[in-house]
């Protein structure tokens, strides 16, 4: 009985406690939500990127020396929707296959040297890439520069051989100066100069098809 007479007592002084105290307030809350983006750019090669060199009958093809093909050149455009600071690296998905004994550009290193596909287990030549020309902002002036530390750094490009293995980003100043700008477009003239290894290297008997293929991978600075 004290057990239950206790927690009646207990319940009853509860009831005088509560009973003063107010109805607590309403309320209503505000979010503020959304999402900051950046500017979306958007490379794209003239001619869906394609360089083509035709039919090249092996009996032009030196047996005991490399055969240096014609220069050949593609746009690269790279459009953006707001002005941003952009650049691009370069990868070749046939770097295995590059012949890098073979002369490219002049002063070409075996990075600047990209491969053009096997045949029978054979690798068939090289080819280097290099920014020719260049304008920004619908033809306005614009300057090709180079990093090799991630855009820590950055000097002039001065038409030097784009390398394959992703390792330089090259981007582009609307002003004299060696810092990339913000930009909301660029066009650059890509030349392309190719080397079909000598003749008696390869398996001449059937047709071999030329397999470059690089990426240009466009980058956010």
């Amino acid at each position: 009985m004290k057990r239950i007479a206790t927690l009646a007592a207990f319940a009853g002084a509860a009831a005088v406690v509560i009973a003063p105290v107010p109805a607590s307030a309403e309320s209503a809350e505000l979010r503020i939500t959304g999402t900051i983006v950046p500017a979306a750019c958007t490379p794209a090669f003239a001619g869906g990127g394609v360089v083509d060199y035709g039919t090249i009958p092996a009996s032009s093809l030196n047996p005991t020396a490399q055969t240096t093909l014609a220069e050949k050149s593609i746009q690269l455009t790279m459009t953006c929707d707001a002005p941003v600071r952009f650049g691009f690296k370069v990868i070749d998905e046939r770097a295995a296959s590059a012949v890098t004994s073979l002369e490219t550009i002049q002063g070409a290193t075996p990075n600047m040297k990209f491969g053009l596909g096997t045949s029978d287990g054979k690798n068939i030549g090289a080819y280097s890439l290099q920014v020719v020309r260049q304008n920004a902002n619908g033809g306005g002036f614009s300057l090709a520069l180079e990093s090799g530390d991630g855009g820590v750094s950055w000097g002039f490009l001065n038409q030097r051989g784009l390398w394959g293995d992703g390792s330089r980003l090259v981007s582009f100043s609307n002003t004299t100066s060696n810092t990339p700008g913000a930009n909301t477009s660029v066009t650059a003239d890509i030349r392309v100069t190719t080397a079909i290894d000598q003749g008696s290297n390869l398996p001449l008997t059937h047709a071999i098809p030329l397999d470059g293929l690089s990426t240009f991978e466009l980058v956010y600075l």
